[in-house]
């Protein structure tokens, strides 16, 4: 496991532990509870903002092999269709 790997799953622990506090919260605020509302939009901001850097980075990872992969389907095709033209694999 890869230095990227651990800080994005660092960052998911995060989220979801910052998402059952928020959870809590909104709903003891349901119930007369502790926070104004003020900080419950501000935590759900928070929130928000965590969950979109955690799914860009997890977007950027997956950009990175899938770039990968295509590149090797690409040359396999490229050499496919020459061996078609009756050339050799450039």
């Amino acid at each position: 496991m890869n230095r990227y790997q651990m800080m994005v799953i660092i960052a998911q622990v995060f989220a979801y532990i910052l998402s059952a506090i928020i959870i809590y919260q909104i709903i003891q605020k349901l119930l007369g509870g502790s926070w104004q509302i003020e900080e419950a939009i501000l935590s759900l901001v928070v929130l928000n903002i965590t969950l979109t850097f955690t799914l860009a980075g997890y977007m950027v990872g997956m950009q990175n092999r899938l770039n990968n992969k295509i590149s090797k389907i690409d040359t396999k095709l490229h050499g496919h269709l020459e061996w078609h033209k009756g050339r050799e694999n450039i």
